[in-house]
């Protein structure tokens, strides 16, 4: 049962993947150049809409299922401001990222070909671009890309099949989704560390929070820099004032990604700790002690007991079942990485011709 529910799951992202590969070879081909239109229907239509009916439809069977099934869950105003926390330090350790593995493939010769950075690139920054780019890069990326990859690759998958097999596959295809080189090696990384983050908070609220910070942040960086605002211009001075200091540069990028991922670690464990008060006081809440049987009340403590032991551990990963890999279970799986692997690697020969 387990098995053929995450084959339906690995089938409805393997849809929406080739989905959005029709919509990329159209954008790449000038047949659909408006970019809110192929927004919308990459994100609201393909990531998000289309996937959730076909969850609901042939495993949830209920619509308020679907949204627990996918990790809709409360969060309280502590983890909403450990999530912003982490936005921060996810975006900058993304930059960092992202500029180390855009100066390899730079060193083999590949040239962006990505067509909204061509987009980006070419238009006049002004603020009614700043508030398209804030809709269709950072709002729309931040709920449809999450539901697809931590919500029903991830939060719904790892019901069905191994959690950290789930984790794994769900990083590497958000890699993948994004169907270019450039892009692909810091949303792999990206996609991993905030599923750890749903891992630990059992909710996706706050992995929508860091994916939005991130966008939201690189996209008041770019716009900032290009309208002269204080705090975008004094940064792009930095970096640049590093970039001219190699040595300088290293040594900073070194200390600086160490420390932010000290931090993330911490952060990460406050998560899984302040879920773990929630899960508690909501027993408690629901305690009678009055009429409560004896068996029932040991049960209740004992519960307690493995909520408050596991939020002690280092793992956000509760169990110790072994993962036995199964082709016919994980055909779409490969399906996915296959067809999402040929166009990341096109993109990376279209690049360099």
């Amino acid at each position: 049962m387990g098995n053929k529910n995450f084959l339906k799951i690995s089938l409805i992202y393997y849809i929406a993947l080739v989905m959005v590969v029709c919509l990329f070879i159209l954008g790449y081909s000038g047949i659909i150049t408006n970019s809110i239109i192929s927004s919308t229907l990459i994100q609201i239509v393909t990531m998000l809409s289309i996937p959730l009916l076909l969850y609901t439809a042939f495993i949830s069977k209920d619509f308020k299922k679907t949204l627990s099934d996918l990790g809709f869950k409360k969060i309280s105003a502590v983890m909403l401001i450990i999530a912003i926390e982490l936005g921060f330090l996810l975006y900058f350790l993304n930059s960092f990222v992202a500029s180390f593995f855009a100066t390899v493939i730079h060193f083999f010769g590949y040239e962006s070909i990505n067509l909204s950075v061509k987009t980006l690139a070419t238009s006049s920054a002004n603020y009614g671009a700043l508030l398209q780019e804030f809709i269709l890069g950072c709002i729309f990326p931040a709920v449809c890309e999450e539901v697809l990859h931590r919500g029903i690759l991830l939060s719904a998958g790892k019901h069905y099949a191994h959690p950290r097999y789930c984790l794994y596959i769900s990083s590497l295809l958000f890699g993948l989704m994004h169907l270019n080189i450039e892009q692909f090696f810091y949303a792999a990384i990206l996609g991993f560390l905030m599923g750890v983050v749903l891992m630990a908070s059992q909710s996706i609220y706050p992995t929508m929070i860091i994916h939005f910070m991130n966008n939201a942040l690189s996209t008041f960086m770019y716009y900032g820099g290009q309208l002269n605002w204080k705090i975008p211009t004094a940064y792009y001075k930095f970096l640049t004032f590093l970039s001219v200091n190699p040595i300088l540069y290293i040594l900073f990028s070194f200390v600086a990604v160490a420390g932010i991922l000290g931090l993330y670690v911490l952060l990460v464990k406050k998560l899984k700790h302040e879920r773990a008060k929630m899960q508690v006081r909501q027993i408690v809440k629901n305690l009678n002690f009055e009429n409560l049987p004896p068996e029932e009340m040991a049960e209740k403590v004992k519960q307690t007991n493995y909520i408050l032991q596991q939020a002690r551990g280092l793992s956000v990963i509760a169990t110790k079942e072994k993962f036995k890999f199964k082709f016919v279970d994980n055909i779409f799986v490969i399906c996915c990485l296959v067809l999402a692997g040929l166009v990341t690697a096109c993109s990376f020969v279209w690049g360099i011709l």
